[in-house]
């Protein structure tokens, strides 16, 4: 757990610790002997959070040129604020049939472009933002999207978390680590902002940059994005991953014990579902074979009882 007295080596540990425990399932693997240096393994990373498919970095045309793919990802990130990854993806997908470039959307009528855009989050003001937005990027900045967070802070409904994703998909460049709700929440909840939990975004943001490496700052908001929204909709999936991919699954348990996942009952409801139904498609998905509780059957006896339920009940609950 963080602590303002650590000393550099330390706080290394502390995101090495969490990382290789509990993330490596999600991203990198953090080698602690290093100081905090990051290893990129030659095996696929875990990529399955609705993040990864339906985030704003996904969703820019790939095959359009620079300006307009650049473009593209700013809409993309300010359709997303108080709105689902799913709706904005379905949002996007509409935008772009109908034409996402600077030009054709100046030249779409406002009741037009808001039927497009009906079903995100606080659409009437991002319609006024997206508008003033674009004629400023036509009118001041010949067509392109600013390529610095003054800049881009600058365009009418952008903030810092904005800016600084936008400039890192657009230009490579990480000027910060970009802090959402998701990482607001996990960061207070894993200690990493202080002995004192911070109230906002940008006090989350000045707590972390102080402490975690710079190089492992790309990589911090889409893992704990990710790790936040399977906390909230996918719990059986993350216990699957502590279980069975992650190198210290003691620890990954308590990470998620930390982030107010509870492994015993997520396991009670998937030997429920095993026992009650046979299989589960849902849980299948997730990554299981027909039997979505097969993996806890599975476990040795000292994971099982880290996990906190009785082996032998859910062999009985097989039978």
């Amino acid at each position: 757990r963080y602590s303002p007295r650590m000393s550099s080596r330390n706080r290394c540990r502390v995101v090495a610790g969490w990382c290789a425990a509990g993330l490596a399932a999600r991203d990198v693997v953090v080698d602690a002997s290093s100081l905090g240096g990051v290893e990129r393994p030659d095996e696929p990373r875990d990529r399955t959070a609705v993040v990864d498919s339906m985030g704003s970095e996904a969703l820019a045309d790939t095959e359009t040129d620079e300006a307009t793919r650049h473009y593209q990802t700013l809409v993309s990130l300010m359709l997303s604020s108080q709105t689902k990854d799913t709706v904005t993806a379905e949002t996007m997908a509409r935008l772009r049939a109908h034409g996402l470039t600077v030009e054709n959307v100046l030249a779409t009528p406002d009741d037009a472009f808001h039927d497009l855009i009906r079903k995100v989050g606080f659409h009437n003001n991002k319609l006024k933002y997206i508008k003033e937005t674009t004629r400023r990027i036509r009118d001041e900045h010949a067509g392109r999207v600013p390529d610095t967070v003054e800049g881009l802070c600058a365009l009418p409904g952008v903030g810092p978390k904005m800016a600084l994703i936008v400039l890192r998909v657009n230009t490579g460049v990480c000027a910060g680590i970009a802090v959402d709700t998701h990482v607001h929440r996990v960061c207070n909840q894993l200690g990493w902002t202080g002995p004192k939990a911070t109230k906002t975004p940008e006090q989350t943001r000045a707590a972390i940059e102080a402490w975690i490496p710079r190089d492992l700052w790309p990589e911090v908001n889409l893992v704990i994005v990710g790790l936040g929204q399977e906390v909230q909709t996918e719990r059986a999936k993350l216990l699957r991953k502590a279980l069975t991919a992650c190198s210290d699954p003691v620890a990954a348990l308590e990470l998620l014990r930390t982030l107010g996942v509870d492994p015993a009952k997520e396991a009670r409801k998937l030997l429920q579902l095993s026992s009650k139904n046979g299989r589960d498609d849902e849980a299948d998905d997730d990554g299981g074979g027909d039997d979505p509780a097969e993996f806890l059957r599975e476990l040795p006896p000292h994971l099982a009882e880290a996990v906190g339920f009785a082996q032998d009940s859910a062999k009985t609950s097989s039978s």
